[in-house]
């Protein structure tokens, strides 16, 4: 089993790699959705786009966005390579969760908040930017490390169009070598880390930047 590790190790980073990229990009598109889905108004044709996006995020199975991703994008003139291909359909999938995971998080905050901001003559934008978002971030983290767990595990379905990645190197050492059982434990050991270590970083978050004890669910991977 140690043997197959120096076969597997590039293909551990492309997973880093490809899960690492998708939930930055996620992020941003999930932090600026949920905040203009918080503030907009339910008749604004944005939100009736951002409902639909999420509404087929959520009832869709992931491999059938990124089988998706990786048909019609070429249909419609977009020649990618696969890596980049499974970093559109992660930040698609994980995008439509956390723009509702920052919207419940921006409207749990107090309103009184805002109204006493406004008072004190700051702007819409100024107080949902100082007051309202800050507190707002803090409530995101224990979800947030929830869907950091989520989209590094799924990265293994992007085995399906040809991507490189640990589970489809794994794959491919089981079908010269035979030995299923231990690259099926090797995988997990290497998964293993880095799952933790999406906790851990999200435990120093809260204690060092954000001044909180502990996480709620951190460890309630789906």
């Amino acid at each position: 089993m140690i043997g197959a590790l120096p076969k597997l190790l590039p293909a551990f980073l492309v997973t880093i790699e490809v899960s690492a990229i998708s939930l930055v990009l996620a992020m941003l598109f999930g932090l600026s959705g949920g905040t203009l889905r918080a503030y907009l108004a339910n008749r604004n044709p944005a939100v009736w786009i951002m409902e639909g996006y999420v509404g087929i995020v959520r009832c869709t199975p992931i491999i059938v966005q990124i089988y998706a991703a990786y048909l019609l994008l070429p249909k419609a003139g977009i020649r990618l390579d696969v890596f980049w291909i499974g970093v559109i359909a992660l930040t698609f999938n994980s995008a439509g969760y956390q723009i509702e995971i920052a919207r419940a998080a921006i409207i749990s905050v107090d309103e009184g908040q805002s109204e006493a901001a406004s008072a004190l003559g700051l702007s819409r934008f100024r107080t949902a930017l100082l007051v309202v978002l800050p507190q707002a971030l803090r409530r995101m983290i224990p979800a947030i490390t929830n869907e950091m767990s989520h989209l590094v595990k799924a990265s293994a379905v992007l085995s399906v169009i040809t991507l490189f990645e640990l589970h489809k190197a794994a794959n491919t050492l089981q079908d010269t070598s035979f030995k299923f059982a231990e690259l099926l434990a090797l995988q997990a050991l290497l998964y293993l880390p880095l799952i933790l270590g999406v906790s851990r970083f999200a435990n120093h978050l809260e204690k060092n930047v954000f001044g909180i004890e502990g996480i709620s669910s951190a460890n309630d991977f789906r």
